[in-house]
């Protein structure tokens, strides 16, 4: 493993709050896999990595209900492991350390992991850390292992990237982060002011804004005025996964690869336009203007068993 490194990031300057994701648990992980014909390791003795934990608010719990597992997380930001480190002796436990490293130092003496969970980062970071993700998934994964990459994802994220570029225009030209992020706030609310309600586009814009309006500082700033934010559509993220010997497997949000969640109209036309997954799920992603994805994949090795119709007639 890493020393710890001195790297000041603006997590440290403005720390996120860091809290449980239900949907990275490796129990649901490996609930989905076992869906579709995979043999996932069992989660009560399981070796979990957790790529930008930040001072795991996620991984701790899952450490504390998992003792016989072994959970390992990374994060560039000292002020976020520190804090971590504090909680996990406040707790007593043996089973979880955290790690003051950057994700482009995992390697392959890290060993590999049955679980692998990237939770808000893939779409914050340069492209050359995206692919790290990508290969540390395929690379330091356990043959039957799962990962979980979440991602902001096109067409819902033109809209708020529009947003997005409008604040950073207005809050780069003060150098103080608080002020940037009270510059950006009084940005949105002139927008919300002076945008006409009555065409598409302004509904649309003052939508957005009154989503944006009600998150705290450092969700502000860190989702929307960092300097990535790379949302992609769903099919380039599988195509990016596919160079790394990936495959799709799921979804976390298992209930939202159902076509059944629509109309029988649209429902019966998303499955008479393709019977190839990747393409549905594209499809679905138009019609619901998508934000945001929590996707499972595996190694292309594994035979899956794509039993979705069979589910969603019983459902």
């Amino acid at each position: 493993m890493m020393e710890n490194i001195n790297r000041c990031t603006p997590y440290d300057e403005v720390p996120y709050e860091s809290h449980p994701f239900p949907q990275s648990h490796p129990e649901r992980l490996a609930t989905i896999g076992r869906l579709f014909g995979m043999s996932p390791e069992p989660v009560t003795q399981c070796r979990v990595l957790e790529l930008g934990c930040a001072s795991g608010g996620n991984l701790i719990p899952m450490a504390y209900n998992l003792p016989q597992s072994e959970f390992i997380g990374v994060d560039l930001s000292k002020r976020h492991v520190e804090k971590g480190q504090e909680g996990i002796c406040d707790l007593g436990l043996r089973n979880i350390r955290i790690e003051n490293a950057s994700i482009m130092d995992v390697d392959e003496s890290w060993g590999t992991f049955d679980y692998i969970i990237c939770h808000g980062v893939y779409s914050w970071v340069g492209n050359e850390v995206q692919e790290k993700i990508l290969s540390i998934s395929s690379e330091n994964l356990a043959p039957n292992g799962i990962a979980y990459v979440s991602y902001n994802t096109f067409p819902g994220w033109h809209m708020r990237g529009m947003i997005r570029h409008m604040m950073l225009y207005h809050a780069l030209q003060f150098k103080d982060t608080s002020t940037r992020i009270r510059q950006a706030r009084a940005l949105i609310d002139f927008l919300e002011q002076s945008v006409p309600a009555d065409r598409p586009t302004g509904m649309l814009l003052k939508d957005e804004i009154k989503l944006i309006r009600g998150s705290r500082d450092e969700y502000l700033f860190h989702e929307h005025m960092e300097e990535f934010n790379s949302p992609v559509y769903f099919h380039q993220f599988v195509e990016r996964a596919e160079k790394h010997s990936m495959q799709y497997l799921g979804e976390a949000e298992f209930s939202r690869m159902m076509t059944s969640g629509f109309p029988q109209e649209v429902s019966e036309t998303l499955n008479r336009i393709s019977r190839d997954i990747i393409r549905i799920e594209q499809y679905m992603d138009f019609i619901r203007n998508r934000l945001f994805r929590q996707t499972l994949l595996c190694h292309k090795e594994q035979h899956l068993e794509r039993n979705l119709a069979k589910l969603e007639v019983q459902d």
